[in-house]
């Protein structure tokens, strides 16, 4: 179990759906899930549905202490573009098929097996097992890539590998910090680690995109039959994620006359707790979370992106109130109720009960609830193209 892997696949996940979706003009809004899957994808607050998570603890409502909500008119604070009678496209285009095939590609590339000494800084290829008092735990068991003296993996675990000839078995024992994974199960217990280095990495070998590559990952014989397959997957995805597309295109086309400033100081804190939790599940610190997005450390992102992110968030409120208020759209108590068990299953471990994660998060159900409703309604009247 590898923080490395689990942290570059929820990346790598979010900015490949990030680039998928800039070629129909996408402003990253939803996402993942909680997969993901994500993302990556993180360009707007709204892409964490946990943000309201921000409440779980007396502590967390001290520092998270709510103001006074000012009254603003949505409809004054938005200028509305075309939200209905749009034509959207589900056609996957050949940019989104090339952006399929080079993640293959990439996930399918190797590296020169060369005999040796592991160094600090080199790449290997290792088999390993961890036991725990003796069980032998599958999730610390495998056959990785491992970058000596890059951090990802348990401490100390790199170190025993350095110095280690290519080929040689080895022992040694681990302790993991807790909290470092995210697994009870394993997280500030000592693990008994058995390595075999395999080899050290030379240089990378890409494959071609070709019939014999294809038959290689797949049931399909030839390059065309497989591409036709990858086209048929994205327009799948693009037909499941299309209330998405148009909401995308219709926030685009939405520019924010005013920002309320009490709206856009809750944001701002709602944002910067959904990095905090996201920073929480990856078992990462804070300021390693805020460097896989391009920042030094925390403060640098607050000065450097929160702001944008906050805005993003106070602008789909609005578009979605703006909406609703000009065409009478109103959810029902069964939305709205549909909306709070479903936010509580997932979150129920954090919150005394039912009542108290409404009560701590009712701004935001009642947000999410209202949204649902304005994105169907205008799914109903858009011209979706395949």
């Amino acid at each position: 179990m590898k923080m490395e892997q689990k942290e570059t696949e929820m990346i790598e996940e979010a900015a490949g759906k990030k680039e998928a979706l800039n070629k129909k003009k996408i402003i990253i809004i939803c996402t993942a899930v909680l997969a993901v899957g994500i993302a990556i994808g993180l360009a707007c607050a709204w892409a964490f549905p946990r943000l309201k998570e921000s409440f779980q603890s007396e502590k967390k409502q001290e520092k998270l202490q709510e103001v006074e909500v000012e009254k603003y008119d949505a409809g004054e604070c938005i200028k509305l573009g075309k939200y209905k009678g749009r034509k959207v496209s589900l056609a996957a285009e050949e940019e989104d098929i090339q952006i399929e095939i080079d993640s293959l590609i990439e996930e399918y590339t190797t590296y020169e097996q060369e005999k040796g000494i592991a160094q600090e800084g080199d790449m290997v290829y290792a088999d390993y097992e961890g036991s725990i008092g003796g069980k032998r735990m599958d999730n610390l068991c495998g056959s990785d890539y491992v970058e000596l003296g890059s951090g990802a993996w348990a401490p100390g675990f790199e170190d025993a590998i350095m110095g280690m000839q290519s080929g040689q078995t080895k022992k040694f024992k681990v302790t993991v910090p807790e909290d470092f994974y995210g697994d009870k199960s394993v997280d500030g217990k000592e693990v008994d680690y058995k390595v075999t280095l395999k080899y050290i990495c030379g240089e990378s070998i890409i494959p071609e995109y070709n019939d014999e590559f294809v038959q290689s990952i797949s049931n399909y014989d030839t390059v065309k039959e497989h591409t036709a397959h990858l086209k048929k997957k994205l327009e799948k995805e693009n037909e499941e994620d299309k209330l998405e597309f148009v909401w995308s295109d219709v926030m685009y086309d939405c520019k924010v006359k005013k920002y309320p400033k009490t709206l856009l100081a809750s944001a701002r804190k709602e944002v910067l707790q959904g990095y905090y939790d996201m920073a929480d599940m990856t078992g990462v610190s804070r300021d390693e979370f805020f460097q896989s997005f391009g920042c030094e450390n925390e403060e640098d992102f607050k000065e450097t992106q929160l702001e944008d992110l906050a805005k993003d968030t106070v602008k789909e409120i609005l578009v979605a109130e703006a909406i609703a208020q000009k065409e009478n759209i109103k959810y029902t108590k069964e939305d709205y109720d549909d909306i709070l068990k479903d936010e509580y299953e997932n979150n129920s471990d954090s919150y005394k009960s039912r009542e108290d994660y409404e009560k701590q998060n009712k701004n935001y159900l009642e947000h999410t609830a209202l949204l649902v409703v304005v994105k169907d309604w205008i799914g109903e009247r858009t011209d979706f193209q395949k």
